[in-house]
């Protein structure tokens, strides 16, 4: 009897034990949430791995990554900032503000240039755990560079040109590059900061596009400095050179031309100016988009040509012009 009773009892206490821990896992599963449902959602999320700084204008700008996959677990990130102290070392880490998870960039205005700083993030949990924290990541800005001046572009045969005057010995540069109505990127149009006054760029001839250049030391923080004047490129600034050896092969039906192609890549083709017998002005007579051109009017008058290469927008100055005068009867 009293053996069975024992059993009643142990069937009891581990029904009752099963009981709990449903109970335990049900607000886990319930409320539509989405997720692993198990004891996981209450482990530490996996910390920020590496944190970067640039150091730009007024502005201390501090990134991080995060998996994409992860941010759905979180609910954002504490940045803690730390100051130097009396004592020359870092003071306590203070939380200066929590972003949310889809936010990965942090921009700090309260520094004094000479000083250093410190700076963490920590990951912040659905379920309010914190991460550990991330590798710590030290600061010292630097006063700003001035900025570039005679800035200047030049618009090449398949490239464009931009140059300014050098700021410092050592100095380093980035170039960015906006189009009409927008505004720059924040990233330079440089992979990597130059090492001399000069960049050349691709061509973007349909547009305006406005260039601004940016001096910067070669520190961890770069300190870059504010912009320089700004220059613009618009599709008017593309003026081809004249085309050059127009020469002309006479029939009595027409009239051959041919000249040398412009270097330019970007140029729309050529225009075929004409001029006849007692004509006072020349006027346009047909496009080409090869250097070469057939006048099918007979050719029975003195008749003179010249050819310009079509930009954008402008027309080159004219070529050298050709008389080709009428072909006499035997020829």
């Amino acid at each position: 009897m009293q053996d069975a009773l024992a059993r009643r009892r142990a069937v009891m206490s581990f029904l009752l034990a099963l009981l709990g821990t449903l109970l335990f896992l049900l607000p886990l599963t319930a409320c539509g949430k989405k997720g692993d449902p198990t004891l996981r959602t209450f482990e530490k999320p996996a910390p920020v791995r590496e944190v970067s700084a640039v150091h730009r204008e007024n502005e201390l700008i501090l990134s991080w990554s995060y998996p994409a996959d992860a941010r759905n677990a979180v609910k954002g990130f504490y940045v803690e900032k730390a100051e130097e102290g009396a004592a020359g070392g870092a003071g306590e880490f203070r939380n200066v503000i929590f972003l949310k998870s889809d936010v990965s960039r942090y921009v700090d205005r309260d520094f004094v240039p000479g000083r250093r700083y410190w700076y963490r993030v920590r990951v912040y949990s659905l379920r309010n755990v914190l991460s550990d924290d991330s590798p710590v990541l030290e600061a010292r800005p630097e006063p700003l560079p001035p900025p570039p001046s005679k800035l200047s572009i030049r618009v090449l045969n398949d490239s464009l040109e931009i140059r300014w005057a050098e700021v410092f010995p050592g100095a380093r540069y980035n170039v960015y590059r906006r189009y009409a109505g927008g505004n720059y990127a924040p990233a330079p149009v440089n992979a990597a900061p130059l090492e001399t006054p000069l960049f050349i760029d691709g061509i973007d001839k349909e547009r305006s596009v406005f260039y601004t250049v940016r001096t910067l030391r070669a520190t961890a923080l770069r300190d870059e400095g504010f912009p320089s004047e700004e220059r613009e490129v618009s599709p008017a600034s593309f003026v081809p050179t004249p085309p050059s050896g127009l020469k002309y092969v006479p029939t009595p039906q027409r009239v051959f031309l041919l000249w040398n192609g412009n270097p330019e890549t970007w140029i729309y083709g050529y225009r075929i100016y004409r001029k006849r017998g007692q004509e006072k002005d020349f006027s346009a007579f047909g496009d080409s988009l090869a250097p070469a051109f057939t006048d099918d009017d007979p050719l029975t008058e003195k008749t003179l040509y010249y050819v310009t290469a079509r930009g954008p927008v402008r027309e080159s100055a004219p070529s050298e012009v050709v008389e080709v005068p009428p072909l006499k009867d035997d020829e």
